[in-house]
């Protein structure tokens, strides 16, 4: 696949996103003592016992320079770059995120790692500014509004959301919440009546049962409510650390929910991202959807491909 089938997604031929997440970057340097008198203390202790043997910065290294190979247009992140959202964390992610792609290639959502105390996202998403800014957003640090955001990308509409929210301990649950819920709805309906195909960002598995309680979507019912109303082509979640292929049904007909494993870990599933390649048809869109995944002998091959023909979603009707 290396090399082929490049895409142009100016003149609307198609365009090749590439999805990763929860690469969970190695901690560097000490770890203040008075940044982790909270819940921040069981991660630290989760990350030296048995996360850090897991998350391995070669692999993901490696997982990089193969998706760099097949040249994407397009870089959708999950969310889960830190373990202990902490301020150095934030910067040495900006690093990792600089060397992955320009912003304008690159977009990010956070994850539960980086809400893992309460003001832990506020206080680092400036870090990450440019790459979860949609195309219309001012030059702003404030997140409080500032998902879902869109990105237009030819035939593409690239939508982010946040479902990262602090958590007591022992959990790692999300929401999404009513305010970021209804600024959705809107922007759902615009992109499917410009005949867009929309593609959405999540960290937290939006149907039920895919994770246990404690990590799931806290308003996943309302949040599927949003999609099943205004109809979405493709949902992208992390979360999990493994492969999922489900569907939605929603007024456009059934949409996949896909998530992937992490990107630098081999347990619980081998590292891997997904690549996916996006074609207009008459009818729709095709999407063919390849899994490069990483394996012990630390080497990346090619796992499931599937084809994906999407019905393309009908405008609404004029009152």
């Amino acid at each position: 696949m290396t090399g082929q089938g490049r895409s142009d997604p100016e003149t609307g031929a198609g365009i090749t996103l590439a999805h990763l997440s929860d690469p969970h970057l190695p901690l560097t340097g000490p770890v203040p003592w008075h940044s982790v008198l909270n819940k921040r203390a069981l991660s630290l202790l989760s990350w030296h016992r048995k996360r850090r043997h897991h998350h391995r910065p070669e692999i993901l290294a490696m997982l990089i320079a193969d998706m760099r190979d097949h040249a994407p247009d397009q870089i959708a992140v999950t969310g889960d770059l830190t373990n202990l959202g902490l301020e150095s964390e934030y910067r040495a992610a900006r690093r990792w995120l600089e060397n992955l792609g320009r912003p304008e290639r690159v977009m990010v959502i956070p994850g539960n790692h980086e809400a893992l105390i309460r003001g832990a996202w506020d206080a680092g998403a400036a870090q990450w500014l440019p790459y979860w800014q949609g195309d219309a957003a001012p030059v702003t640090v404030d997140v409080s509004d500032a998902f879902p955001y869109m990105r237009r990308r030819g035939m593409l509409a690239l939508i982010g959301v946040s479902s990262a929210v602090a958590t007591p301990p022992a959990f790692a649950s999300g929401a999404v919440g009513p305010a970021q819920l209804a600024r959705l709805a809107p922007m759902l309906r615009k992109a499917r009546d410009a005949g867009l195909c929309r593609v959405l960002m999540i960290h937290h598995p939006p149907l039920d049962g895919t994770v246990s309680a404690r990590k799931a979507l806290r308003d996943a019912a309302a949040f599927r409510a949003v999609l099943q109303a205004e109809g979405v082509e493709l949902v992208l979640h992390g979360h999990s650390h493994r492969h999922h292929h489900q569907t939605l049904e929603t007024r456009d007909g059934p949409t996949p929910v896909i998530g992937v494993p992490s990107a630098s870990s081999l347990y619980p599933e081998a590292a891997a991202y997904h690549l996916y390649q996006i074609r207009p048809t008459a009818a729709g869109w095709e999407i063919d959807v390849t899994a490069r995944h990483a394996t012990r002998e630390q080497e990346m091959a090619t796992g499931r491909c599937t084809r994906l023909t999407l019905a393309r979603a009908h405008a609404a009707c004029a009152p």
